[in-house]
């Protein structure tokens, strides 16, 4: 009797696990979830200006509730970039609290928190890089500094 119940328990356990585990009917259909058309700077841009106000443009216009400082990341070495995120339109702008570093790899990263109005996601994180301008050094001036009877 002892042995009836523990594989009655078993066969139970496996249904309720097998039934919870039925395959994933979803089926990713092409044009419904928003994509990421375009950011600025591109990915892989070099020379970026120290002052660069960072954009990422969607496909259709996206729900706004879930655009902010959460989904929408600048990191350098994996430090967050401090900034203010905006979105209008289907255009989000990540504006900096202070210069970007000079001659330094950045990683952009919208997440897939982001979702359209209809509430379909980003189906992956959109990830795209891109390196600051180098400052200019003054090597030569002509006159020199502190020239006399110039």
């Amino acid at each position: 009797m002892k042995t009836k119940k523990i594989l009655s328990a078993i066969l139970m356990l496996f249904i309720v696990l097998n039934s919870g585990c039925a395959k994933d009917d979803f089926v990713e259909t092409v044009g419904v979830c928003p994509i990421v058309v375009s950011t600025n700077p591109e990915n892989g841009a070099i020379n970026v200006p120290l002052n660069q106000i960072i954009s990422v443009t969607f496909n259709e216009e996206m729900n706004p509730e879930t655009i902010d400082e959460s989904s929408i990341l600048i990191t350098a070495a994996g430090v967050p970039v401090i900034g203010a995120v905006n979105y209008s339109g289907t255009t989000a702008t990540f504006t900096l609290a202070s210069r970007l570093a000079a001659n330094t790899v950045y990683t952009g990263r919208v997440k897939t928190s982001v979702k359209d109005k209809a509430g379909n996601a980003l189906q992956t994180d959109y990830v795209w890089t891109f390196k600051t301008d180098v400052v200019p050094v003054v090597t030569l001036t002509d006159p020199f500094s502190d020239a006399t009877n110039v």
